[in-house]
């Protein structure tokens, strides 16, 4: 029988040095969105060494710019999620002709980042299905060690988040992730059903 005192949890997508180019949502709107939703947890991509040492000049953009001064002016608790410093754009191929395709898909995914423009959109069902198809091309063309590594990731960072809501359970929380990995963290969320319950970040 499940809870009904379950966490409630959304993930909300962002979409990296994006943010700085002259679209509705960028660093600002990302700001806002936060604070507006002024979640009690909020789950960010970033060590929790580099956090307790307030060393963010190696985290994202939206970390460093966006996320860390929302916790600094609210209540909101930033929970570190990311087990490595390792982003997406690190498992790229060194080189060979599944470089150059990759790179290809990369200026593919940002010109639909750049067309989304908003942030109802980016976390729309339409940019979804677009960036998930668009990553699931270029995670085909990483190396198998690559793929691994990446999955490894993203099940470690819904390890985090589960443990911060075994700890705190009944908490409004906001996952901030970057989009390419949307679609690796949702399934992996919704095993957990009894422990949570997945809303869009506008209805948290």
């Amino acid at each position: 029988m499940i809870p009904s005192s379950r966490t409630r949890l959304a993930i909300l997508g962002t979409i990296s040095e994006i943010h700085r180019q002259p679209i509705s949502y960028d660093l600002d709107c990302l700001q806002r969105v936060v604070s507006d939703v002024s979640p009690d947890l909020l789950c960010a991509e970033i060590t929790m060494d580099a956090w307790e040492h307030e060393d963010l000049s190696r985290v994202s953009l939206e970390v460093r710019e966006a996320l860390a001064p929302v916790v600094d002016s609210t209540d909101v608790v930033l929970i570190p999620i990311s087990p490595s410093l390792e982003c997406y754009s690190d498992f790229t191929p060194d080189s060979g002709w599944r470089r150059r395709l990759v790179r290809t898909l990369d200026r593919l995914l940002r010109w639909g980042q750049i067309q989304a423009d908003s942030v109802q959109v980016v976390n729309g069902m339409w940019f979804e299905t677009f960036c998930h198809t668009v990553c699931w091309c270029t995670e085909a063309l990483w190396s198998a060690k690559d793929r691994a590594a990446w999955e490894k990731q993203n099940k470690e960072m819904v390890m985090n988040i589960v443990r911060a809501v075994q700890r705190d359970s009944g908490r409004r929380v906001l996952v901030a992730a970057q989009c390419q990995r949307v679609h690796r963290l949702l399934p992996l969320l919704r095993a957990h059903v009894d422990l949570l319950k997945l809303v869009d970040y506008q209805d948290l």
